[in-house]
C-alpha cells in the first residue's frame, strides 16, 4: 500500500502543472495586457509579425483582394478579445467582486 502522505505531495505537484493556460495565454504566448507586462506586448508583437507575414504571402501568392479580405478576417478575430476587454474594464466595479 501507498503511503497517504505521499500521495498529498503527488496530487499537488499534478495541480500545479495544470494543462489550461492562465488568463491572456493563448497557444503558448502571453496576450494579456501589453501596457502592463513587457512579456504580453512581446506576444502581441509576434501576433502581428507572423499576421503581417501572412498577409503579405496571401498577397503575393493568391491576389490582393484575397490579402484585404484576410485582413478583415484578421481584424475581426483580433477584435473579439479587444472589445471583450473593453467592456470589462467600462463595467461595474460591483461586478469585479
Amino acid at each position: 500500500m501507498s503511503d497517504p502522505e505521499s500521495r498529498e505531495g503527488e496530487d499537488s505537484v499534478e495541480a500545479e502543472e495544470s494543462p489550461v493556460p492562465a488568463r491572456g495565454q493563448r497557444f503558448g504566448l502571453d496576450l494579456g495586457n501589453p501596457i502592463e507586462r513587457e512579456s504580453a506586448a512581446f506576444g502581441w508583437l509576434i501576433v502581428i509579425l507572423i499576421a503581417a507575414v501572412s498577409i503579405g504571402a496571401v498577397a503575393k501568392i493568391i491576389s490582393p483582394l484575397a490579402a484585404v479580405i484576410w485582413t478583415i478576417i484578421l481584424l475581426g478575430v483580433v477584435s473579439v478579445p479587444i472589445f471583450r476587454g473593453l467592456k470589462h474594464q467600462l463595467g461595474s466595479p460591483d461586478e469585479d467582486e
